[in-house]
Parts: C-alpha cells; structure tokens; sequence
C-alpha cells in the first residue's frame, strides 16, 4: 500500500464558526518530506491533526495511498505522531516509552523489548534504555519521541514542531540528524513549523499557510524565488522582504525617490500608473559610497553585525531599506551611500490583490 496523502477541500470548523483550516487541497507523495509553515493561528497543526484523526473533518475528505481515511479512528490511518513537548511518560524508563505503542497493540514483552532496541540502536539511543526522561537532555527526549514514532512503523510520521523546546545549537545539530532519518527511513513525514529557516532546510516541498489556506505550495526554492504574493514573499527568508511602494512610469518603476528597470517580461505586464509593490530580498542589494546607474540614496541608521556579514539598515525618505553586506567595509551609521536592486533579482507585486506579475523564476 502507498503513503501518499491527499486533502481535498479539506475544513475544520469549529462549533462558534471559525474555519481553523478552510478548503485544504494537498498531495504528499509517498517518501516526501513535506513541511507546513506559517504563523501562529494559521491551520498548521489543525491540519496536522486532521491528518493523524485527533481532529473531526468538518467538510471534505482524506485519502492515504488508496484509502478513504476521512472518518477513520486515529489507531486506524497507519500513522504516527511526534508533538511539541514529546509526549513521553515520566515513571517509564526509555526503552518502555520507545515499546508502549507496541503494547497498546498486545505485542509480546520479549518483540517489544527486540523493537525498542533495535530502534533505540539506529538513533543512538542503546545506553540509555533504563533512564527516565527526567534523567534525560533536551534532545535526547525528542530522539525518544522519534524512536516511539518510528518503532510502530508507520506509512506516515507527522511532526509537531519536534525541534522548537530546543536550544539554537541543538536545533541545527537535530534538523540534520531529522533530514537523515528521514531519508534513512523513507516514510513519508510531515513537519509542522513557524519557523521558515527549518522548512527551507529540511522539505522537499512545502505549503505557506495563513489564515486556514494555502498561499503556495512548492519546493525551498521555488518559494523563496518565486513567492506568489507578498505575504510569502514577507514570511520567507531569514531576513524580511524589503517591499516598497512604487508607480509604474515609462515601463520603470519609480520607487524610493528614483526609478529602477525591471525584468522585460515583468515590464509587458505593467501599466502605465500602476500601483505595484517592488520586492527586493536584502542579500541581494549591494551598497556603494558613491552615485551607481539606478542607486536608491538613503541614510544608513543602523548596523547589526552578522558575523561574515552585516545587516544595514538605511532610511529614504520615509522608507526603510535593508541589505545584508560583506563586512568589510562598511558604512557608518549616518553616512549616506546608494544602493543598487539587481533587476533579475527585482520582483513586482500588484498593489491590490499582492499577487506577483510575472511568473518566471528570479
């Protein structure tokens, strides 16, 4: 049988009449690492748990592999679930809390014990099956977590933002050992998270979620490249966005007291007067101490050092602009530099409906 996942129209509405998610269409193909990101009160994890069954689909239906799993028991659907804060019971010793699903399903002691120590063995867990989880670090309890995860072999294991009670180095040090499992594995998973940096590491492909609906589905790349509207285009990056107002004037478009080329194919798209929003992600301005062909010409205010780079805050007028630059040299706060946009890096948004224009890859 198959592990894909298919949502179709798929809302949960709850009793006072808020959609938590409204109108869901998603499929995960069978092996994929598949990420659901967005803000808090998104529908990220209303969705996650309509999927493993812990929630009631309000409207529409869910199908893994072949099977109709829209009314289906939890224990039924053939998944597995890791939360936020690991879920693991405290008078139990690891390789208890490792077999405990396989006990709820009337597996010998003697399997069980096999399977929690094969399974402690594959994520280094084998010289800590008689310690509780009181006993036990941060990350050892989210490897416990994925061991009872894994240990029932499930055709779909579903994330619940595992890694976010970690500290930052052990969250790096987990997002590797998650990707490899994974793979290692080949179940198809799917990871929530707010954290975007996460979702561009670990997905294959990903769906940006705000307000129950999907704003785009499609792999790190194509989100961070190719965002389909400004609130994608905001939410993804390490950085912010830059998105600046402008008005579209003999096919350029003047922004932040000048005005600046575009992409060709974008231009054909415009409107003499259109009001647009022009995207510009902050790793790809570079700044120089005098004039440059197109340079915006702002006022550095501040500097935030990023270790190999720096993070430049400049005001123009009464829009900030921010880059992200080499750390030698750099300007001093106050100095007034221009910045350059390149034009294959340059988006165009509609004002209105913040949809980009244009649908070709930066």
């Amino acid at each position: 049988m198959t592990s894909t996942i298919t949502t179709t129209a798929l809302v949960k509405q709850y009793p006072n009449g808020v959609r938590g998610v409204d109108g869901v269409d998603i499929e995960i193909a069978e092996g994929e690492f598949f990420a659901l990101l967005g803000p808090s009160g998104c529908g990220k994890t209303t969705l996650l748990r309509s999927i493993a069954g812990l929630e009631t689909i309000t409207e529409g239906s869910l199908r893994i592999g072949d099977e109709e799993m829209t009314n289906r028991e939890p224990g039924e659907r053939g998944v597995a679930m890791v939360f936020q804060d690991y879920a693991l019971f405290p008078h139990m010793d690891v390789s208890d809390n490792i077999a405990y699903p396989l006990r709820i399903r009337k597996v010998a002691k003697e399997e069980r014990k096999k399977v929690a120590a094969d399974t402690a063995g594959r994520l280094s867990l084998e010289h800590l099956l008689e310690r509780r989880p009181g006993q036990l670090s941060g990350g050892q309890q989210q490897r416990v977590a994925l061991a009872r995860a894994i240990a029932t072999r499930p055709k779909v294991l579903l994330l619940d933002e595992p890694l976010s009670n970690l500290d930052a180095r052990l969250r790096l040090e987990a997002r590797s050992f998650l990707k490899e499992l994974q793979r290692e594995l080949g179940v198809t998973s799917v990871f929530v998270t707010h954290d975007q940096s996460e979702a561009l590491a670990l997905a294959d492909r990903m769906a940006v979620m705000k307000e129950g609906r999907i704003q785009q589905i499609g792999t790190p790349r194509e989100v961070f490249h190719a965002p389909a509207n400004t609130f994608v285009a905001s939410f993804i990056g390490s950085h912010p966005m830059n998105l600046l107002d402008g008005i579209v004037t003999g096919g350029r478009i003047a922004v932040l007291g000048t005005t600046i080329a575009v992409r060709a194919e974008t231009a054909a798209l415009l409107s003499e007067g259109q009001k647009v929003v022009v995207g510009a992600r902050p790793e790809y301005i570079t700044w120089s101490p005098t004039p440059v062909p197109d340079g915006v010409e702002a006022e550095v205010s501040t500097i935030e050092n990023l270790g190999a780079s720096a993070l430049l805050t400049a005001r123009a007028g009464d829009d900030r602009l921010q880059a992200v630059v080499d750390e030698d040299p750099l300007p001093e706060p106050g100095q007034v530099v221009w910045f350059q946009i390149p034009v294959s890096k340059t988006m165009v948004f509609d004002e209105e409906s913040g949809l980009r224009i244009g649908g070709e890859e930066q």
